[in-house]
């Protein structure tokens, strides 16, 4: 029993820090059985998150080349609703830009603030270093000064 709540949580946590969230680790998280999870998934129409962004993309590529297919009104170029659907559109597509980056900037992030705390970790502990080599040659010096002759 305890171990099953072991890998309840285990499960609970990679779901937390963005493991995919396939069928397996949910019916471990949740306690259901992997059919049942199927079952409902098919039932309830749920859309896996690879198959999500991949739907994002198409999204996205359409609308840009629905931006891409228009064409001035006359010889004065555009007309206001072309640039009015041009705008919404550019917003549309920084929006699923930003849910297809959602969870990857997320890493990247973490993973770029780290290597910066570990270059400033180690620029500190090197200006340790040479902080206490000039302070042992003032010592050195200090005591070499003092010594009777």
């Amino acid at each position: 029993m305890v171990a099953r709540a072991d890998e309840r949580w285990r499960a609970l946590r990679a779901l937390h820090e963005g493991a995919t969230p396939d069928i397996e680790l949910l019916s471990v998280a949740s306690g259901y059985a992997v059919a049942k999870i199927e079952r409902r998934a098919a039932r309830d129409g749920w859309i896996a998150a690879d198959d999500f962004a991949d739907r994002l993309a198409r999204l996205a590529d359409s609308l840009i080349a629905q931006a891409e297919a228009l064409q001035p009104e006359n010889e004065g170029g555009f007309d206001k609703a072309q640039v009015d659907m041009v705008g919404s559109i550019i917003r549309t597509v920084e929006k699923i830009n930003e849910l297809m980056r959602g969870g990857e900037a997320a890493k990247v992030s973490q993973t770029e603030r780290d290597a910066e705390m570990a270059d400033v970790l180690a620029r500190i502990d090197q200006r340790i270093v040479e902080l206490a080599r000039d302070y042992a040659r003032v010592l050195c010096a200090n005591e070499s000064e003092l010594a009777p002759r």
